[in-house]
Order: structure tokens, then sequence, then C-alpha cells
């Protein structure tokens, strides 16, 4: 997610010259789970089912993103990098933001408000000016809550500029300083920046494919019913962090953690690590997550993110009274249906253009450093013969 999208974009990874399709197929349904959980949010309560997936996407950044941040030894190497970090995010970020100005220009007297959440009522009335558009076009971010899914965008690029640093720290350092940084972050109560506390889910990503080859061999060697095990145990704490085990949630504070927040972090970071290693090394798991449709949910899930929440704000223009439970499964499935056939339009008329820009650019940059380095050692050559 060809590069695979943030919450959705991070690219693709290779294992032993292979891509990991299943890391596509995660993403996909990952990114299905948060149009789910914002529907249901629109109609009954707050979206906390699209929270774990979230953090599986930035998990999955870290993991995909470790594999090319040192790629290389020169300073052109990482601006390649960069380059294709932000050809990556931020065009079709744009592309997003775009569409859902256009949509929000449709008159507000249509949102009546009646069986809509509170928490979706914040974003169906949100309009901007032309002018104040322009000054959000510049860097991911929420847009002025036009486009509210978009902080985890702002959260992926600001740490595709800090990633070639963390893997660093990993490789030359020791794993344990920058795990030790990233839970010091996620546990400051009065944080600088409101991500840092997602910096775990990244370092996690990277600790979990630096250390691939090991986790491929335990999971060859161990019995199929402990990984499961694992799998359930983690889904099961994330069960705890969002409350949906309210006894249990008590008792876990009661032993001292310090915040729900906390708790929740680090519960769908445990989740995601066992979710990932699972695409990676479990050849049943591996094999659905490569099925035709689930890989190609992956392929188009970055356009999922952005657009779906524009998708839904519309449908609810349409909702008039309270919905039944029947009638929230039919608005998921319409809303998801639109969604993927727009996203599927988005992802071969911008995304794949932005990426295929995006590499020629590198192209001609490593191209041109060669050209030189070239030239001076022609120019060195001629001096000592000289």
């Amino acid at each position: 997610m060809t590069e695979s999208p943030p919450p959705a974009s991070a690219p693709a990874v290779k294992t032993g010259g292979q891509r990991v399709i299943a890391l596509d197929g995660l993403r996909g349904l990952a990114a299905v789970v948060v149009v789910i959980g914002h529907t249901i949010g629109a109609t009954r309560e707050p979206p906390g089912i699209a929270a774990p997936s979230v953090m599986l996407f930035f998990v999955l950044s870290g993991y995909c993103l470790a594999a090319s941040a040192l790629r290389g030894e020169r300073l052109v190497d990482r601006a390649q990098f960069y380059i294709r970090r932000v050809f990556r995010i931020h065009p079709p970020f744009v592309f997003g933001l775009l569409v859902a100005w256009g949509f929000s220009l449709i008159p507000r007297a249509a949102y009546r408000g009646n069986g809509l959440s509170d928490w979706v009522l914040n974003f169906t009335h949100v309009t901007l000016t032309p002018s104040a558009l322009a000054g959000y076009v510049y860097f991911p971010g929420t847009a002025g809550n036009l486009m509210p899914i978009g902080w985890t965008l702002e959260i992926e690029m600001v740490f595709s500029l800090l990633l070639p640093l963390m893997v660093l720290l990993v490789r030359k350092v020791h794993w344990s300083v920058p795990l030790a940084l990233s839970i010091y972050a996620l546990l400051q109560k009065a944080p600088l920046y409101a991500g840092q506390v997602y910096a775990v889910h990244f370092m996690v990503g990277i600790l979990v494919h630096e250390a691939s080859g090991r986790l491929g061999r335990i999971a060859d060697r161990a019995p199929r019913r402990m990984l499961l095990a694992v799998v359930i145990v983690s889904v099961y704490f994330t069960a705890i962090a969002l409350r949906l085990i309210p006894g249990q949630y008590n008792l876990v504070l009661a032993i001292g953690v310090p915040t729900h927040k906390a708790i929740v972090l680090s519960a769908t970071a445990m989740s995601s690590i066992a979710l990932t290693i699972g695409a990676v090394h479990l050849p049943g798991f591996r094999r659905l997550l490569e099925w035709g449709p689930v890989a190609f949910l992956g392929r188009v899930s970055y356009s999922v993110y952005l657009l779906h929440f524009t998708v839904l704000v519309t449908c609810l223009r349409f909702v008039t009274v309270r919905l039944t439970d029947l009638e929230v499964l039919g608005l998921i499935a319409v809303v998801i249906g639109v969604t993927v056939g727009c996203s599927a339009l988005m992802y071969r008329l911008i995304e794949l253009p932005a990426i295929r820009i995006g590499n020629r650019v590198c192209a001609l940059l490593a191209q041109q450093t060669h050209t030189e380095e070239r030239l001076s050692r022609i120019g060195a050559d001629d001096a000592r013969r000289g």
C-alpha cells in the first residue's frame, strides 16, 4: 500500500524478493473497519471501534518503511526516501480535501440532525472559504474539521520524517533506546506534540521488521494453537482498553496503569504486532489476506480512508429519523460500496500517477547525482595525471 497508504500510506514490503501482499490485505480490512466504525458512530455512539484499525496503520507503516528508510548511504538516498513519502501521501490528500470541500458546499440546511450522533454533527456543517482552504493544502491535517480523518495523515507525515532516525537508532545503538523513548513519549501527561503518543506504534512496527527473520523461525517451529492464542490474548486486551469488558478495565486501573489512553495505545500496539506477524508468517492467515478481493481493498485502502468520511457525511443528508439496526447495516453497505467504487477510480487517476511522478523525480535526482560523481572522478583522475 507500488507503495500502499497511512493510515494507509506505507509501501508494500518485500521479503526475500517477494511482495508481501498480505500486508496490503490487512490494511484494506483495517480501512473497512474504520468505515464501519465511523458509520456506527454517526448514528449511535462515538466510533471507538475505529481506533485499533488506525493504530494498525501506524504499526504497518513502521514495519513497511523500515526496509527503505536507510536504503543507501548517500544523502541523495535519504532525499529519495522523503520524496517518495511526500508524493505518496500529499497529492491524494489534497485531492481528497478538494472533494470534501466541494461536497461541503451543498446547503447545510440539508442536515436536519435527527437520528445523528452529537459526534458527527461536529463535522456535518463545516465549510471553508477558498482562501481558508488554500491554507490547509500545504501539509496533511484535519483542515478545520473538514477532513476529520486527516489527523492520522499529519502523524504519518511527521513520523515519515523521523523514521530514518528511529531505524538508525535501532540498528546503530540498540533497539531498547528508541523503544524506551517512545514509551516515555506515550506516558507524558503534557506532551510537547499530541501525536508523540503514537511513536510506540511506529517503533514496534520497526522492531517487528528488524526481527522478522527470527520471528519467522519461531512461527515455523511454534504450535499453531500457541500462535492463535497470542492473537486471541492481544484482541482480549484491546477489548479491555476499549471498555468492552468494563469489569476487567476497572481491574487494570486498580493495578496502577496511569491513563485510559495509555491502556488503549498499549493494547492496540500489542494486537497490531500480533496481526502483522500473523500476516507475514502464518500461512493460513496470509492466504486469507492475499485473496483477490481483500488484496484489492488493500491497494485502494488509502483512497478508501480519504474518501469515506465525505461519502458518509453526504449519505447522512438523507437521514431524518433515528435508524433501526437493520437500516444502519444498510447504510454501512451503501457507504462501503460507494467509497470502494470511488476509491478504485481515485487510485488509478490520482494515487498511481503521484507515485510514478515521485519515482521519476527520484530517478532524475539519482541520475544527476551519478553524473556529477562521474565527472568529479574524471576531474580527479585528470588532476592526478597532470
